[in-house]
């Protein structure tokens, strides 16, 4: 926000987009807005350079498998809630990055910490998946995968419903949220594989 030198308030707006696979884009009718590389804009705003955005997509959320010795997978059950992501169903923990979390990992330690009293020793990256959001925007989402042996029943859950461990088998008669069940058993060959 701003105020010029007649005293009346202005708001600047910046908007940063990037491209979705040419699968899901529509062609542009002559005389709409052209995309361009971002290297190409030269008269970039300064909000746009101070945030680091050029022009392709990063991971602004994060969840986390967690598993345990015998090969189980810690699944959250959302609550039935309108506004949030997949309710109703089983999903992985994590969420939103927030102004205070300095990477992702942060991000993902924090909601572990917030939703279930959870504070793994060790996260590893697994993987950058895209989420769809219900209005059709996809959002990366970064992948943790921690191990955890213990009782979900006595976690003091302060988000959804309940947390319980799922043998991989048993997790496809589950209702799942988003890619949930890929990432479980991407995660249960890769662990199998080794």
């Amino acid at each position: 926000m701003s105020i010029d030198a007649a005293g009346n308030l202005h708001a600047d707006v910046c908007f940063a987009f990037y491209l979705v696979p040419s699968s899901r884009r529509t062609p542009s009718a002559a005389g709409e807005a052209t995309w361009r590389p971002a290297e190409q804009i030269t008269a970039r705003p300064a909000a746009l350079t101070l945030t680091n955005l050029d022009g392709q997509a990063v991971p602004l959320n994060a969840s986390v498998v967690i598993y345990n010795e015998q090969g189980e997978y810690l699944l959250h059950l959302r609550d039935m809630r309108e506004g949030i992501w997949a309710p109703g169903c089983w999903a992985l923990l994590g969420g939103n990055r927030e102004p205070q979390d300095l990477t992702l990992e942060d991000t993902v330690r924090r909601e572990l910490k917030e939703e279930a009293g959870l504070v793994p020793e060790h996260l590893e990256v697994f993987a950058t998946e895209e989420a769809i959001t219900p209005d059709g925007l996809a959002i990366p989402v970064q992948i943790y995968a921690a191990r955890w042996n213990g009782d979900p029943a006595r976690l003091p859950l302060t988000e959804g419903v309940m947390l319980a461990w799922f043998p991989p088998e048993t997790v496809p008669r589950l209702r799942l949220g988003g890619g949930t069940l890929d990432l479980v058993q991407r995660h249960s060959c890769s662990r199998n594989a080794v």
